[in-house]
């Protein structure tokens, strides 16, 4: 299942659906705005020829002296003897630079207007045509086009979207059956029976994978089982020869409590065994739930800590604040709590205090704090989901705290950070049965 952090991402149908939309809507808006462009060009093009069309008609009238001015709704033609002043021409035709040819809007009316010189008879030549009707089409083809547009953006939208869908659902069939894929002896594996010679090689490719990795983990089943093996026997010498020693009964007192450790060491030792076999095999085991003391066991715990490394001697502070005893697999426990105070004494000179209250153990020390690279190891959701070089890091400074998890985790107890900072860590266990 995806994590939170990936189901945050964007997805590539989206990405692929946005560019799709980006292309076709750019694409749509050049197109419009190059019509609109020729469409304006071409009318003042035209309009400029026949208005130039009219301007030379009418210096031939001039010329043949049958001119006369001329006033239509479209159309204006005036001419300004040489000589004469502008005061009796339209206030548009007044001040102009001839040649002149360019086009004016006021109170809602457009006209097109040019004035040249005349050499025959001499003079100026004026030309006016209201181009108004004109602009009024060209504003609603503008509008027309406007509405285009929209039109095939949200066609576009729509189009992009379902085309996305469309050109990655292969990729989310893939995706669909590798997330469904359970880790097992034997994993299901995915179709290769795709159109896209691409999405087919990665689904090859991926079966291919599976497959190496089910002989690594049929390797390692074979190697644990073989590990398994070979620790049990020498435990088993051990215990053997424990129980002739007692036989031949010439034991003295300092002689029989060395034995007695022994076997208790043994004892425990077989119980970790058992278990940290189990944890890598992945496998269930019958826990051996009993009631019991939890102070008990953590004081039995820290006296043989204590004899095994003189270094440890009076280093851990046990405190017991109305514990009550708890429901649960003693070996699991034991060695959760090991590990735990062993993670604390080796990295601090000063003391452990341990304090057990009901339903939590608080295991505190003194040091420099947990570095935030295993802190966030730590506390993954999956521990699987840790790279190569993340899994080093954190096996050489803090393994111990992986299998406290882990222990913690087949127990049903929460293993928490409570502090880690320059004055030292603190954790605390949850415990999830506690009490009888």
């Amino acid at each position: 299942m995806p994590n939170e952090s990936s189901s945050s991402k964007k997805s590539v149908a989206s990405r692929l659906a946005r560019t799709i939309f980006i292309l076709i809507s750019a694409t749509t808006a050049i197109a419009m705005f190059a019509v609109d462009f020729f469409i304006d060009d071409a009318d003042d093009t035209i309009l400029n020829l026949e208005l130039r069309a009219d301007a030379a008609f009418f210096e031939e009238q001039l010329a043949a002296g049958t001119f006369r001015p001329l006033e239509t709704p479209r159309l204006e033609v005036l001419f300004l003897p040489a000589g004469e002043s502008e005061s009796g021409l339209p206030y548009y035709f007044q001040g102009l630079s001839l040649p002149y040819a360019d086009e004016f809007e006021e109170n809602g009316v457009t006209k097109q207007v040019i004035a040249r010189k005349v050499e025959k008879p001499a003079g100026q030549l004026y030309l006016a045509q209201d181009t108004t009707i004109l602009e009024s089409r060209q504003g609603l083809i503008q509008w027309i086009l406007l509405g285009i547009t929209s039109v095939m953006f949200l066609a576009a939208f729509f189009i992009s979207r379902a085309s996305a869908n469309y050109i990655v659902r292969p990729l989310k069939r893939l995706t669909h059956e590798i997330q469904s894929i359970e880790p097992s002896k034997n994993m299901q594996r995915c179709h290769s029976d795709y159109d896209d010679s691409e999405f087919a090689h990665i689904a090859e490719s991926f079966n291919l994978f599976l497959s190496e990795l089910e002989s690594h983990i049929e390797r390692e089943r074979s190697f644990v089982k073989l590990a398994s093996h070979e620790l049990r026997t020498p435990l088993a010498v051990i215990s053997g020869a424990v129980e002739v020693l007692e036989q031949r009964g010439d034991l003295s007192g300092a002689n029989q409590k060395t034995i007695d450790r022994i076997r208790t060491t043994t004892h425990a030792m077989k119980d970790d065994m058992e278990v940290l076999l189990a944890l890598a095999r992945s496998e269930d085991r019958e826990e051996s739930n009993q009631l019991f003391s939890l102070y008990r066991l953590a004081r039995e715990l820290i006296v043989d800590l204590e004899q095994s490394t003189p270094a440890y001697r009076g280093r851990v502070k046990l405190e017991d604040e109305d514990s009550e005893a708890i429901f649960a697999d003693p070996s699991l426990v034991r060695l959760l709590l090991r590990n735990l105070i062993q993670n604390a004494l080796r990295h601090t000179r000063s003391g452990v205090e341990i304090t057990i209250r009901k339903g939590e153990i608080v295991v505190r020390d003194f040091g420099s704090g947990l570095p935030l690279e295993n802190r966030e190891q730590l506390f993954k959701p999956d521990i699987r989901s840790l790279g190569d070089n993340q899994k080093g890091n954190f096996k050489n400074s803090t393994f111990g705290l992986l299998i406290v998890r882990l222990v913690a985790e087949r127990l049903g107890w929460t293993l928490e950070l409570i502090r880690s900072n320059n004055e030292g860590t603190s954790f605390r266990i949850v415990i999830g049965n506690a009490g009888t």
